[in-house]
């Protein structure tokens, strides 16, 4: 293995670490006080946004409560899966080539998952989720 390489793979170790980090401290921070950072959407025109209720999701998710993680925001799961999959196509991708652009098959991905989440935030309004 080269060690342009091996630098790679440590600086996608980093950002990793880093974001995970990131989500347990807030986690914590969330747990600790009862409140996260409130949506914008929501304060300002009363309907939820595609996001709304991720917050309480994932630290159900860390409290292994799925019932409450599927309760908080339906879309959580695919979310998730989205981000991973993003994040591993994208790091494996640098890895390999040093490159970061995406793939004409990553943008349709995340193209479509864009539309997905749209129509997920204007049904969950009006059906009342």
């Amino acid at each position: 293995m080269s060690r342009e390489i091996k630098k790679r793979i440590q600086r996608v170790v980093l950002v990793a670490a880093l974001f995970v980090c990131s989500g347990l401290l807030y986690a914590v921070i969330v747990k600790l006080l009862g409140r996260g950072i409130p949506c914008v959407f929501h304060e300002i025109t009363g309907l939820r946004c595609p996001g709304c209720g991720i917050t309480h999701a994932m630290t159900a998710l860390l409290s292994l409560d799925f019932n409450a993680f599927i309760q908080a925001n339906l879309f959580a799961p695919l979310i998730i899966i989205f981000f991973i999959t993003a994040f591993a196509s994208t790091s494996l991708k640098y890895i390999k080539t040093g490159i970061y652009r995406l793939s004409a098959v990553n943008t349709f991905v995340e193209v479509s998952f864009l539309i997905l989440f749209i129509v997920w935030g204007i049904a969950r309004n009006l059906i009342g989720i």
